[in-house]
């Protein structure tokens, strides 16, 4: 027998709309999640490693309303470009293009602004949110530290859509780049969320016992994360 692909692409018609499909397999799974992706305005589908293929799309068939619904109310996009306005931490920044100058990308009065060719704007402003949100993550993630007596490993950013962020065992730390994106009092959560797991791998009480310790916004933050978080995959 052919071995299974883990990952495959398609597209599925809603409607007269060519809707993208992500399939993927996951040993793990014992039934198939149908997710919305917000970044490519398509859909992941995780199946389980003994389920087929045709049983997926007729999954995703049965949920015909529920996604054009889900689709339907996708927050509109932002893209990286002049006269647009981002939020870095919380506090809108309107993309300013400075095609003289030679500064890279800097902030000043309320303006992000970018120089160079306006064809790299975007992936310039990208790659300077993803250091600024790096060296802003790695430094909060080590005062936390600090104060739970534990070291953090690696930090590494990803455009991750799942998870917020994610803790492996040797204390490596992995963020979504876009947590600069999001208000300050919900990322210093995100960093006290994954920090916390360093001591606990669980989401016990003696877990959130130690994100209370280390941030006074959980409850707020995760409310912020449930209303708005998907408006920060629609940017950029």
């Amino acid at each position: 027998m052919a071995a299974r692909r883990t990952r495959k692409e398609l597209s599925f018609d809603l409607d007269g709309r060519a809707v993208p499909v992500l399939l993927k397999r996951n040993r793990q799974a014992r039934r198939i999640i149908l997710r919305v992706d917000p970044k490519t305005d398509g859909v992941a589908l995780t199946l389980p490693w003994y389920a087929s293929e045709a049983e997926a799309l007729g999954f995703l068939e049965s949920q015909h309303a529920w996604l054009r619904r889900r689709l339907d109310k996708l927050p509109d996009r932002i893209p990286f470009e002049p006269g647009r306005t981002i939020p870095i931490l919380g506090e809108d920044h309107m993309i300013e293009h400075r095609p003289d100058a030679r500064r890279g990308v800097w902030i000043e009065d309320g303006r992000v602004c970018v120089s160079g060719d306006l064809d790299h704007l975007p992936r310039r402003l990208l790659d300077w949110l993803k250091k600024e949100a790096k060296a802003k993550l790695a430094d909060l993630a080590a005062v936390k530290a600090d104060e739970l007596g534990v070291k953090v490993g690696r930090i590494t950013v990803r455009d991750t859509t799942s998870r917020w962020g994610s803790c492996a065992h040797d204390g490596s730390l992995n963020f979504s780049w876009r947590m600069i994106l999001a208000p300050r009092f919900v990322f210093e959560f995100i960093v006290a969320h994954e920090v916390a797991h360093i001591v606990e791998r669980n989401h016990g009480p003696r877990f959130h016992a130690l994100v209370q310790q280390l941030t006074p916004y959980e409850e707020q933050a995760e409310a912020w994360l449930n209303a708005y978080g998907q408006h920060l995959h629609r940017i950029g």
